[in-house]
């Protein structure tokens, strides 16, 4: 399996978001998923959806991991602006409003 389909959840390979969800679980070093699955389909069960399947679970885990990434790196721009190596709540919301 190429490390394409870890990044191509939506392109032209055909099934791409579940070729992109079988990758998570192989140790071939490619990817491996930080979030759990469960959680994340806890999240979106409590957020209105009755149902969740494998390959909109693997879209969702896959979305909030590049979420978290990109605010991450935005709040620790404020923090090391600020002086800090730790990013604060407070750098936190400053990404989310700046993203």
């Amino acid at each position: 399996m190429g490390s394409s389909l870890v990044y191509d959840l939506f392109g032209d390979v055909p099934g791409g978001i579940y070729k992109y969800f079988i990758s998570l679980y192989w140790f071939e070093g490619i990817k491996v998923a930080d979030l759990p699955i469960a959680a994340v389909v806890r999240i979106a069960k409590q957020s209105g959806a009755e149902r969740v399947g494998s390959d909109g679970a693997a879209a969702l885990v896959a979305k909030a991991e590049d979420y978290i990434a990109h605010l991450v790196k935005e709040a620790n721009k404020f923090a090391v602006h600020a002086g800090r190596k730790t990013i604060k709540e407070e750098d936190v919301a400053l990404a989310v409003k700046s993203l």
